[in-house]
């Protein structure tokens, strides 16, 4: 399988509690790294519109995406960083592959995959599921102690974005 190959093996560590925690109190786990599978990804993307447009707006999607939840966090003062921009990453990957598809990103509907983008995150929100990229048995959410009540205020808070640039 071809993102197996690409995959990368990451050495963590990780502040365990439990008896058979060593001495200092760390532990050494392993996960897997899809960023070099990502990379390829978004390269190609760009790479197959760079050819036949001028401009895509991809990179831009992502970037005020992940602009409104680093704003959503700084307003509400959020220390806990839990719902993070991974989670907009794959939201984007998401996006690109299922809604879109290659040929739809030129820089003329920026507005249009934004407002697409914000839809699919109020979406996932709703549902309280985003469906890890490369595992789709795995929900990043799950991953994370998010509250019911935080989730729905940065629903409310994409919520708002979304009228905001649908009129």
């Amino acid at each position: 399988m071809l993102v197996l190959a690409l995959c990368l093996v990451v050495r963590m560590l990780m502040t365990v509690t439990t008896e058979y925690a060593v001495e200092s109190g760390r532990c050494r786990w392993w996960r897997l790294s899809f960023s070099a599978v990502e990379k390829g990804i978004l390269k190609h993307a760009d790479g197959i519109h760079s050819q036949s447009e001028a401009r895509t707006c991809r990179k831009d999607v992502f970037r005020l995406l992940k602009d409104d939840l680093a704003s959503f966090n700084e307003n509400n003062k959020v220390a806990d960083k839990s719902f993070c921009s991974y989670f907009i990453k794959t939201i984007v990957l998401r996006l690109y592959e299922e809604r879109c598809g290659p040929g739809s990103w030129s820089d003329c509907v920026l507005r249009q995959r934004y407002v697409d983008g914000l839809q699919m995150t109020i979406d996932c929100l709703e549902v309280e599921n985003i469906e890890h990229y490369f595992i789709d048995a795995e929900n990043l959410l799950d991953e994370k102690e998010i509250s019911e009540e935080k989730l729905n205020e940065i629903k409310e808070y994409f919520r708002g974005k979304l009228i905001q640039y649908s009129l």
